[in-house]
C-alpha cells in the first residue's frame, strides 16, 4: 500500500500538466522530504546537447514544493515566491535525480532547498526557494456544493 503523501501527491499531479508534459517521476516523499526524477528525454536539450537550465530550475521548484506540500494541512496551499538556482555541472544523459526538504515553515512563508544528481551521482545543481504560504477559502457554487479557492 502507498503512503498516503505519495499518495496524495500522486493525486494532485494528474492535474499538473507541465510536469506529466517533460516527465516527472515521484519516487518518495516522507514529511519534509521528497526525491523526483526526471528519465532523460533529448526534446528536453538545448543546443549544446545538455539539458536546458531551466528544466533543472523546474525540478528544484518543484521538488521542494512537493517537500512543503507533505507539511501543510489539507486548508492550505503554498506558492513559489523567490527561487535561486546555482548550476555545477551539465546534465547530458540517463535520468536525473532532484532530493528536496524543508529547512523551515512558519505561519506565512516556509523555505526548502534542493540538490539534482546525475544518473552516477555528481551533483548538478543546488537551489533554495521561499514559498508564500495561502489559505484555501470556500465558495458555495450553485447548487449549494463547497468549492475551494486558492486565494
Amino acid at each position: 500500500m502507498k503512503k498516503a503523501l505519495q499518495q496524495r501527491e500522486e493525486d494532485l499531479m494528474l492535474k499538473n500538466h507541465f510536469r506529466q508534459f517533460i516527465g516527472v517521476q515521484i519516487e518518495e516523499i516522507n514529511e519534509g522530504t521528497a526525491v523526483i526524477a526526471l528519465p532523460f528525454n533529448e526534446k528536453l536539450l538545448q543546443s549544446a546537447n545538455m539539458i536546458h537550465g531551466g528544466v533543472l530550475s523546474v525540478l528544484i521548484d518543484s521538488v521542494i514544493g512537493t517537500a512543503i506540500r507533505s507539511v501543510l494541512n489539507d486548508d492550505t496551499f503554498a506558492v513559489t515566491a523567490e527561487m535561486n538556482v546555482n548550476y555545477f555541472r551539465p546534465a547530458m544523459k540517463g535520468t536525473i535525480r532532484a532530493k528536496g526538504k524543508v529547512i523551515n515553515k512558519g505561519r506565512s512563508l516556509v523555505v526548502g532547498s534542493a540538490d539534482i544528481f546525475s544518473e552516477d551521482g555528481k551533483l548538478l545543481a543546488t537551489g533554495r526557494a521561499t514559498y508564500a504560504i495561502k489559505e484555501k477559502k470556500q465558495k458555495k457554487n450553485r447548487t449549494g456544493g463547497i468549492i475551494w479557492q486558492k486565494n
